[in-house]
């Protein structure tokens, strides 16, 4: 099949992975670029150092097309960005805060200039339209069942199509998708390809503790909440004991209050999870409303030829649903 973002990206399928803090390193993500989708790594957060040698480790073990996550509202960003451009990475996905959508279209520039495809995370129909004038390739839909950071309200299955009409530029699903059944859907909505965050957590190449991945067996549909909205971080997690700690917090203080608070409890949390195995009391266990379809760990090769096959399949089989 002729694909728009295979030929944009230079992939075989238009799937990519999420770029996840803690969870996305340079192991996963040329993992899946070996195998023909896109490799995101999440690594903004890193030290400058670290940054630069994830990026330089991932051209050791590919030769596939790659790419990160940056975030333009880091303390760090203008150091990252540096290194981005010296390093001449394939692919970026770039997201930021609406007070700093004024610094979009000269990073976007610089980006495209350097030979980079942009792609454009977001979260609303309005977002897409800044993000679309500021210059991305591609833009990556985000609805609010995904997992981690949640910046807009809306379903995935409102949502997509309705950025789809807003839009003129390719858009990717990257929301609420577990399988091939997921994939198809998300085509016949709009998107043109996906992207999945939550199931690459479940893979032997995923670098989070065993913890992690048990809690996440263990856990069942309606099993996350999204903490921090009231004061304008929301974030989808299991409802955890720090979970409940977070909307204890913001139920009973206000919003200024509520938001140091929160910020003292989650600082280094995502780390006490992923890296140290903590998943009830302080770790933070971001995934998406998927989640109580992640019952193994598998390898990304596993997952990349399942979901290829299954999506095949359902789309070979479409013809029958005609009235």
């Amino acid at each position: 099949m002729k694909n728009i973002i295979c030929e944009k990206l230079g992939i075989k399928y238009p799937i990519l992975q999420g770029p996840m803090a803690w969870a996305s390193d340079s192991t996963l993500s040329s993992a899946v670029s070996n195998l023909g989708g896109l490799g995101l790594m999440g690594i903004g957060f890193c030290p400058p150092d670290i940054f630069r040698n994830e990026i330089r480790k991932i051209k050791e073990l590919t030769d596939k097309p790659y790419g990160l996550n940056l975030l333009t509202c880091l303390p760090t960003i203008d150091e990252i960005f540096k290194i981005i451009l010296e390093e001449k990475v394939p692919v970026v996905e770039i997201e930021t805060p609406p007070p700093f959508y004024n610094t979009l279209s000269d990073y976007i520039s610089k980006l495209k200039e350097n030979g980079t495809v942009v792609i454009g995370k977001v979260a609303s129909v309005n977002e897409a339209t800044v993000f679309e004038n500021a210059g991305v390739d591609i833009l990556s839909v985000k609805g609010a069942d995904g997992g981690g950071h949640i910046y807009g309200l809306t379903g995935t299955f409102t949502l997509i199509p309705q950025v789809v009409d807003a839009v003129s530029i390719p858009v990717i699903n990257s929301s609420g998708i577990y399988d091939g059944r997921g994939m198809a859907a998300s085509f016949m909505l709009g998107a043109v390809g996906i992207e999945m965050g939550s199931r690459f957590l479940m893979t032997k190449e995923c670098p989070i503790h065993e913890n992690y991945q048990i809690a996440l067996i263990n856990s069942k549909e309606g099993d996350t909440v999204v903490t921090g909205l009231s004061v304008h971080d929301g974030v989808r997690m299991l409802n955890n004991d720090l979970a409940k700690t977070l909307l204890k917090i913001e139920k009973e203080n206000d919003v200024e209050t509520a938001s140091k608070l929160i910020e003292q409890q989650c600082t280094g949390s995502l780390r006490k999870s992923t890296v140290l195995g903590e998943v009830i009391n302080e770790g933070t266990v971001t995934v998406g409303q998927i989640n109580g379809m992640l019952c193994t760990v598998q390898s990304v090769e596993e997952i990349m030829k399942e979901i290829i096959s299954d999506f095949n399949e359902i789309i070979s089989n479409s013809s029958s649903l005609k009235f």
